[in-house]
């Protein structure tokens, strides 16, 4: 009997382990969130392998990825040049593909957090000027405490990176204090629910950086909360931290851009942004992105009248006053877009846009694009040749230099962009996949789109809606792939919309938390079972 039941045991295990190497991978995190460059990290995996195949890949290309012996683990080997910010890897083995996964490429020293350091006494001393802190606020109750020497007179920038790119489910809260405790600065906060705070040493000494977070989707929990999930990078500095350029952006197509440095503990005031990069890499503790846009870049700084040309990019700040007013000529009839760019590029303004005609008469006001977006977009109409004032404030009044803003005005052109809620996708032996599609059509965008799809093997195919101009699939289209041949494959595939009047493609695409555009999707279509 006793044997008998050991059988049928072992059988159990083997068949389990058997069922394991023919899952799919999972990759939900990597703790730590990110290294150093020119640095070899070991990230655990937060998910599985899938199977003993499975293979891991950064969609850049720059970064070495593989699994340690006990396949629960990346080896990941980060080059010394590749570019700082966000990288995505992907785990894909012949069942199916994980859903991208951020690991943040960082410039300065990096450290992993020491357990316990919940009270000051315990706090983890580091070195200064720059170090980013790999942690997590592992249990419930769990605070995170760093000790730093600043001379009088040094500011601190202390930032951390949590739920915005990492996806960590945590509300965090910073704050800078005397070595009893005393808050001295704290933030829960700043442009996102990822925090930022500031310091300036009143005198040499001894700091503390402390650190706990509540769940980002508030329950009824009372006290601290943490998780293996609440993974987090927190950045100390006492050198150079940019939180804006000017111009804040660069136009499309241009090439070395020289900018203008904003921030904390700048002493070099200027950089020059590379023509093929996007990325302010200096000795800065924090990379910057500078992002690009069609119109013509203007600095308020260096205007020479409040009259703007059109269309026009203007990098502005809400410094000493409370409104900045400029002016635009019209014509009877024409229509103009008007944007207000702040929280894309980590302004602390909340914009609020008025129009006056010359009688002084308020012909708009614009706040919020939605509950979730407090920049501005609005189209008017000019009701006749007239020199127009537009003014420019803070929703709160509030001032200084975190206080940017860019204002963009051009002719409204119909635009388009169709998005997928992921980026990994299955087709079964034999069988066939929907991939639904969301289209969003802007500035009275009314064109038929259809739909191809790129890198597939012959024996896949795919067919696709149209989405027409009215109706359900004006908003809603899908893509369908079928798996004829019931042979294995996997692989990078591209969806692309084209509008059928014009001819104008453009690529479908995945909206990545840190503001991405993801085009590259990965297939996987399962072999049919052999008879």
């Amino acid at each position: 009997m006793v044997n008998r039941i050991s059988l049928l045991l072992t059988a159990v295990c083997i068949f389990c382990g058997s069922a394991a190497a023919f899952e799919a991978p999972v990759l939900s995190r990597l703790t730590p969130g990110g290294g150093q460059r020119g640095s070899t990290v070991t990230a655990r995996i937060d998910g599985k392998a899938g199977s003993d195949s499975a293979v891991a890949i950064s969609v850049s290309g720059e970064l070495q990825l593989r699994f340690t012996e006990k396949r629960d683990a990346l080896e990941i080997s980060i080059p010394a040049d590749a570019s700082p910010g966000v990288h995505w890897i992907r785990l894909w083995n012949e069942q199916g593909a994980s859903e991208l996964c951020p690991f943040i490429v960082g410039v300065i020293p990096e450290i992993a957090e020491q357990e316990s350091n919940d009270r000051l006494a315990e706090a983890v001393e580091l070195q200064l000027p720059g170090v980013t802190v790999n942690g997590v606020l592992e249990k419930s109750n769990d605070v995170d405490s760093y000790a730093v020497q600043l001379n009088a007179g040094e500011t601190l920038v202390a930032s951390m990176t949590a739920n915005r790119i990492l996806g960590s489910p945590m509300d965090a809260i910073l704050q800078i204090t005397d070595p009893n405790g005393i808050v001295l600065a704290q933030n829960d906060d700043d442009v996102t629910s990822d925090p930022l705070a500031t310091f300036t040493a009143p005198q040499d000494g001894t700091w503390h950086v402390r650190t706990f977070a509540f769940p980002s989707a508030p329950n009824s929990t009372i006290g601290f909360a943490g998780a293996a999930t609440y993974v987090y990078r927190l950045t100390l500095s006492t050198d150079a931290v940019v939180h804006h350029t000017e111009p804040i952006v660069r136009q499309q197509g241009t090439g070395d851009q020289r900018v203008l440095l904003r921030g904390w503990n700048i002493t070099v005031p200027e950089a020059v942004l590379a023509a093929d990069s996007n990325v302010l890499t200096g000795q800065f503790a924090l990379p910057r992105v500078v992002r690009s846009v069609s119109e013509p870049v203007l600095v308020e700084d260096q205007l020479e009248s409040a009259v703007l040309p059109v269309p026009v990019a203007l990098s502005g700040r809400l410094v000493e006053q409370r409104t900045d007013e400029f002016q635009i000529d019209v014509t009877k009839g024409s229509r103009l877009r008007f944007r207000v760019e702040c929280r894309r590029h980590d302004s602390l303004m909340d914009p609020v846009l008025r129009i006056h005609d010359s009688a002084g008469k308020q012909l708009q006001e614009s706040d919020d694009i939605s509950r979730s977006d407090s920049d501005i977009d609005l189209v008017l109409t000019a009701p006749a040749d007239d020199r127009l004032t537009i003014s420019l404030t803070d929703r709160f009044l509030v001032s200084g230099e975190r206080y940017f803003y860019v204002l963009r005005i051009s002719e409204p052109q119909p635009e388009c962009e169709v998005t997928t809620e992921g980026t990994a996708f299955t087709v079964p032996a034999d069988g066939e996949l929907r991939i639904p599609l969301t289209v969003s059509r802007l500035q009275g965008y009314a064109e038929k789109l259809g739909f191809e799809v790129s890198g597939l093997p012959e024996h896949l195919s795919a067919e696709a809606t149209i989405s027409e101009k009215s109706g359900d699939t004006a908003k809603k289209a899908e893509v369908t792939l079928k798996n004829t041949g019931g042979t294995a494959w996997s692989g990078e595939i591209r969806i692309q919309a084209t509008g059928e009047e014009s001819g104008t493609g453009f690529a479908v695409v995945w909206n990545a938390p840190d503001g991405s555009l993801q085009h590259r999707f990965w297939l996987t279509a399962i072999a049919a079972a052999a008879k």
